[in-house]
This record gives C-alpha cells, structure tokens and sequence, in this order.
C-alpha cells in the first residue's frame, strides 16, 4: 500500500513537471529569456528523474532474490547521486552561459511577460509542494524520494519567487528610462538562481555518496539502538555486545553480536531464534524504516 501511494505521489509530480517544462522552454524562447529557459531545462530534468525515482521505487519494493540477495535499498542512494550530478552539470553550464551574457552587454527581453510567467509558477510550484510534501508525509513518511521531490518543488516555487521578483524590477528600470541596465537582470538572475541552487544538489550528492558507502546514520540512531541490545543482553545474560549501524538509502543495517565471555556457555538454537526475533521486534518500534537486519553470538570479539 505504501509503495502504491509513493507512486501516485511521484506519478503526480512528473505530470506537474512536464507541464512546467513545455510551458517554460515555450514561453522562454517567446520572452527571449535565459532565465525562463533555464528554468525549463531544470524542469525537464526534474521530469527524467522522477522516472527514474518511479523506477527506483518500485524495484526496491521488489526486495532480495537471487540476483539481489541483500535487496535493492542501494538503487536510492545510486540515484539520489546521478541526479545531483546532472542538476550540477547544468548549474555549472547555466552558469557559464549567464556570465557570458553579462559581460556581451546583457538582453532585452519582454519583462510583462516574463512576470506572467513567474507568477504561474510560483503559484503552480507552491501548490505541488504543498501536496506532495503534506501527502507525504501521511501516505509514506518514511520515503526518501518523496521528501526528493518535495524539496525540489520548494526549490521551483523560490526560483519562480525570485524570478518573478527580478522581472518586477527590469520592467520598473524600463518604465524610469534605464533600459541599458534592465538588459542585465536577466542573466543576473541566471547567475543568482544557480548560486541558490547549487547547495543542494551538493548537499544530495554527499548524502547520496554516503548511503552508497552504507555510512552511519544520525547519532542518536546509533545511541538509541545501543541502550535497547544492552537492555536485552542484560535480560538475556550476556556481558557485552558489538553493535554496527549503518544506512543505505532509506534502509537502516544494523549488525549486533551478542558476546559471552564464558566460552562453553550453552543456548538452544529456539533461544537464539527468540533473542533474533526480540532484537527485530525492538529496531521495528524504534525506527520508522525498513531493517536489514544481522545477529550472531560469539565468545572471539575478533569474530564479531
């Protein structure tokens, strides 16, 4: 069910996104506008991904078989990466684009309609990222593509904002008789929307390289983790344990050993069994994630 819901959120998105993105590379090309282009190729970026994101989602709720025995919560973080390096090529690209025309004296562009445009976008961005972050967060919260793409349509509605704002202020330079310095606005914008946007697709790509790297969460996951397994070690007689914790996209990993430091110390295997079944039960009510989950029990630390 939730995995059903990821998707019409994503499906929802994707729609919202080709609409921004014929619109924008249409009226961009009709304004004259770098800006308003940019602001379509961005969109239709958005596009691709979050068909790769539907891709994504549904392959990890396939789960392990025989070609992927340790599931495929890797794909996430895969994905989270190439998308921060496409946005960045093209930040970087825009980027280079803008300063060119800045220094070549600027453009004129039609700044009415540059303003129409900002202010459907600004309206049609906000409304998209209000319902999918506020579906989200009821029909999957625990889905790290959904909080993607709830971010990248805040990221729309300020750059619309921003837009919408720079247009305002060319056309009041054009109605008081500075025109040679309306030209400028846009490629300024161009330049001041890509230094906004490049933080986060940076800041994606090092959470996306971690999840790849099966990196630690956040500390107080581990720390929370720790005080439940030395609760039931103490409940189960043991003297120590050996903990792992580390994450994979949306996926939580977590390796415990339970050490004993008497080595001819006996258990049934049904008392093992239950301390598995105890530790999984625990991680479960703890964390709203899906678990990868690994218990052994030793004597050798060195085995752990």
């Amino acid at each position: 069910m939730k995995t059903h819901h990821e998707e019409n959120i994503l499906t929802f998105s994707a729609c919202g996104a080709l609409f921004f993105a014929i619109l924008a590379l249409v009226w961009g090309i009709l304004a004259k506008s770098q800006m308003i282009m940019f602001d379509g190729i961005y969109s239709f970026i958005s596009l691709v991904m979050t068909g790769i994101y539907f891709y994504a989602a549904r392959s990890i709720a396939m789960g392990s078989d025989e070609n992927f025995p340790y599931g495929r919560a890797a794909i996430e973080p895969i994905v989270v990466v190439v998308q921060s390096l496409v946005l960045l090529s093209v930040c970087m690209k825009a980027f280079g684009y803008a300063a060119i025309s800045l220094f070549s004296g600027g453009r004129e562009i039609n700044n009415v309609s540059g303003m129409g445009y900002a202010a459907i976008g600004v309206i049609g961005c906000f409304l998209s990222w209000y319902y999918i972050t506020r579906t989200g967060r009821k029909k999957a919260p625990d889905s790290d593509l959904i909080k993607t793409q709830g971010s990248q349509w805040l990221m729309d509605t300020l750059l619309s904002f921003a837009v919408l704002v720079g247009f305002f202020i060319a056309f009041l330079l054009q109605r008081a008789g500075y025109e040679q310095y309306a030209r400028y606005m846009d490629p300024l914008m161009v330049i001041t929307a890509v230094l906004f946007f490049a933080r986060y697709p940076i800041v994606s790509l090092i959470s996306g390289i971690k999840g790849m790297m099966i990196m630690a969460p956040e500390k107080n996951v581990y720390r929370v983790s720790k005080d439940a397994m030395k609760e039931i070690a103490e409940k189960r007689g043991f003297d120590d344990i050996i903990l792992r914790v580390g994450k994979s996209g949306r996926e939580l990993v977590v390796e415990v050993s339970f050490v004993s430091e008497d080595p001819n110390q006996a258990r049934p295997v049904s008392e093992m069994d239950t301390i598995h079944k105890e530790v999984e039960t625990r991680l479960k009510n703890l964390f709203n994630s899906p678990l990868w989950l690994s218990v052994s029990f030793v004597h050798d630390r060195k085995l752990a």
